[in-house]
């Protein structure tokens, strides 16, 4: 009888646990991370560019390693939020430390208070453990593209230890084409890390397909570089902590860089086509 009550103890509780939609293992693939995929937002950016001049200037916010930040990534998506000016934010990935759905969820719960499109890249932490699982269900694809007000962005896995086979260096000289009636002003490349130490001819290869600037996360620190031979410039934003971010401006012509820290000041001089 003892044994009985025990055993029906265990499957009504289990019951429960299961209507409250309690995860019972950290290695759930399913993050709970509603309105995040890359999808929506694309489709969200398109309703906002519409609004807009197409020869109009805009502002775009870079962030980066929010891994360990949860509440300043909640206090940079509020403080975005009041910047009319910026049009969409882009998250250059490891939203999760180890790679786990409730780590994903954390971050999840401070992106979901965003009033912009956000468009995800992941990142080398994103692909640990169930990671890349979790990124397929959550977000949508590794590599992909878009464009807004004639500036294209390609947005790129680069995450060689976690990831087979990236860059993927095809997929992005055809992505960076422009059509014989295509109107683009900028051609911007978009991935976690820079590019490797054992990829030395990367960066030429994108500025001969025509990528005019980089933009990277992952060293924690502000940073800008460009080799002289090459000349195409490479922006690497900090981590979160304490709300750091970078504020991009796009006009026609030209594209400036802002690193915040929280306040914002000129990363480097304008760049022009």
């Amino acid at each position: 009888m003892k044994l009985i009550k025990q055993i029906s103890t265990l499957v009504i509780s289990t019951l429960l646990l299961s209507a409250c939609d309690y995860e019972l293992s950290p290695w759930e693939t399913d993050a709970h991370c509603p309105g995040m995929t890359i999808s929506e937002n694309l489709k969200w950016l398109k309703e906002v560019e519409s609004t807009i001049d197409p020869a109009a200037d805009f502002q775009f916010a870079i962030v980066g390693d929010p891994q360990q930040f949860p509440k300043d990534l909640e206090n940079t998506i509020e403080r975005l939020n009041k910047n009319d000016s910026i049009k969409f934010i882009v998250l250059l990935g490891d939203i999760a430390e180890t790679g786990i759905a409730q780590e994903f969820e954390w971050a999840c719960k401070a992106l979901e208070k965003t009033t912009k499109p956000i468009l995800s890249v992941v990142g080398n932490h994103d692909g640990l453990s169930f990671g890349q699982e979790i990124w397929r269900n959550t977000f949508g694809p590794f590599d992909y593209s878009f464009t807004f007000l004639e500036t294209k962005f390609i947005a790129f896995n680069n995450n060689q230890y976690e990831f087979e086979n990236v860059p993927d260096v095809s997929w992005i000289e055809a992505e960076a084409a422009v059509n014989e009636d295509e109107k683009r002003n900028h051609t911007i490349a978009m991935s976690h890390i820079k590019p490797w130490e054992n990829q030395p001819t990367l960066s030429a290869t994108l500025k001969e397909a025509g990528i005019d600037y980089t933009f990277h996360t992952h060293d924690h620190k502000f940073i800008h570089f460009q080799d002289s031979d090459i000349m195409l410039p490479h922006h690497v934003t900090a981590n979160n902590l304490g709300q750091q971010h970078a504020i991009v401006t796009i006009t026609p012509e030209t594209i400036e860089v802002e690193d915040c820290a929280p306040a914002c000041e000129l990363s480097f001089p304008t760049t022009r086509n």
